[in-house]
């Protein structure tokens, strides 16, 4: 069984390469990397280490393609990470505080 940190924790929409909004559970680690998990139990699907691997952050109303959001999403509640060689990870948080 995984271990999550005791870090900064939380749900979220992850748009994936499917072409639809799937919720993710997202840990902060003390060492700067983001862990994007299927939930609170499970190991991360993927690591963003945002020190190096983030390459700046895009809030919604600068994403000017902005998939279509699932009900009750809203622009100001979406960022994406973007990522070397062109690749991103867009999330849809339940708020605006949430992407602060």
């Amino acid at each position: 069984m995984f271990s999550l940190p005791s870090a900064p924790s939380g749900w979220c929409l992850n748009w994936l390469y499917l072409c639809q909004w799937k919720e993710k559970y997202l840990v902060l680690t003390a060492e700067g990397n983001l862990l994007v998990c299927r939930d609170a139990e499970s190991p991360p699907d993927q690591v963003v280490p945002l020190h190096s691997g983030c390459e700046s952050i895009a809030e919604g109303r600068e994403i000017i393609d902005l998939p279509k959001l699932p009900p009750g999403g809203r622009r100001d509640c979406c960022f994406a990470l973007i990522l070397p060689q062109s690749k991103f990870l867009l999330l849809l948080s339940d708020n605006p505080e949430d992407c602060r």
